[in-house]
C-alpha cells in the first residue's frame, strides 16, 4: 500500500492545491456561519461531497426543511449515478474496500482514475491511493480554512473557480495524452449545445443523458 501511496502521489498534488484551497474556502464558510470546527471537519470526512456541502451550510442557515435538503442534494448529485455505474468493473475485485471507494468518488477522482494506471503497485492498491490523498487534502483544507477564519478576515469571493481550473487542467492532459478525441468532442459539443438550449442552472442532466445514449448507440465505433 506504501508502494502505491508513493506512486498515486505525483498524479493527485494538482489536486492537493486545488482540494486544500476549496476545502480551506468550505472552512472559512462553516466559520462564518457560526458553527463549529467539529461540524466542519464531520461535514468534510462523512458527506466528502464538495458543492453539496457549500449548498448544506447555506440551506441550514435558510432553515430549509430536512426534506428538502435531501431532495436538493440528490438532484445536485445525481450525476454520479453515470460515475457507479462506469466503475463496477475496476471496483469489483476490491472487497470491502468499496464501500469506502464509493464514498469517496468525487468528479475529480473518477477523472483521475481513468486517466491513470499504476506501473509498480496493484491497480486496487493505486486506486485506493488516489481516494484516501483526495479525501486527507480535503480535510486538511477544511481544517486550515477553520484555522485562518479564526485568525484573519478573508473575502473567498471568486475562490471556487480553482475547481474549474483542475477541471480544465486534467481534460487538457487527457487530450494530449491520446489521439482518440471523439469521447472528448461529444462530451464539449453536448455540453455546449444544452448549455445553450437550457441555461447554466438546468444543462447538465441533458449533457449526460446525451452522452450516454451516444456512447451507446456508436460505441462500437468509438472503440
Amino acid at each position: 500500500m506504501f508502494k502505491a501511496i508513493v506512486e498515486a502521489f505525483p498524479h493527485t498534488i494538482p489536486l492537493l492545491v486545488g482540494y486544500v484551497l476549496i476545502g480551506a474556502t468550505f472552512g472559512v464558510l462553516v466559520q462564518q456561519e457560526g458553527h463549529s470546527v467539529w461540524f466542519a471537519l464531520y461535514m468534510s470526512v462523512f458527506i466528502y461531497a464538495g458543492a453539496v456541502q457549500f449548498l448544506v451550510v447555506g440551506l441550514l442557515a435558510a432553515h430549509v426543511s430536512l426534506l428538502n435538503v435531501f431532495l436538493l442534494v440528490v438532484l445536485l448529485n445525481v450525476r454520479q449515478i453515470c460515475y457507479a455505474v462506469s466503475m463496477l468493473e475496476p471496483f469489483s475485485g476490491m472487497g470491502k474496500r468499496v464501500f469506502y471507494m464509493a464514498h469517496t468518488l468525487s468528479d475529480e477522482t473518477f477523472m483521475l482514475l481513468n486517466f491513470v494506471k499504476p506501473k509498480e503497485s496493484a491497480p486496487q492498491d493505486f486506486m485506493l491511493a488516489i481516494a484516501c490523498l483526495h479525501h486527507i487534502y480535503w480535510v486538511l483544507g477544511t481544517a486550515l480554512g477553520v484555522v485562518l477564519a479564526n485568525q484573519f478576515s478573508l473575502n473567498i469571493q471568486g475562490i471556487s473557480f480553482i475547481v474549474v481550473g483542475v477541471f480544465v487542467v486534467i481534460f487538457v492532459e487527457q487530450w494530449r495524452s491520446t489521439n482518440r478525441h471523439a469521447p472528448a468532442l461529444v462530451g464539449l459539443l453536448s455540453a455546449a449545445g444544452c448549455l445553450a438550449l437550457f441555461g447554466k442552472t438546468y444543462f447538465l442532466l441533458p449533457t449526460l443523458a446525451i452522452m450516454v445514449v451516444v456512447f451507446i448507440l456508436f460505441k462500437r465505433r468509438l472503440e
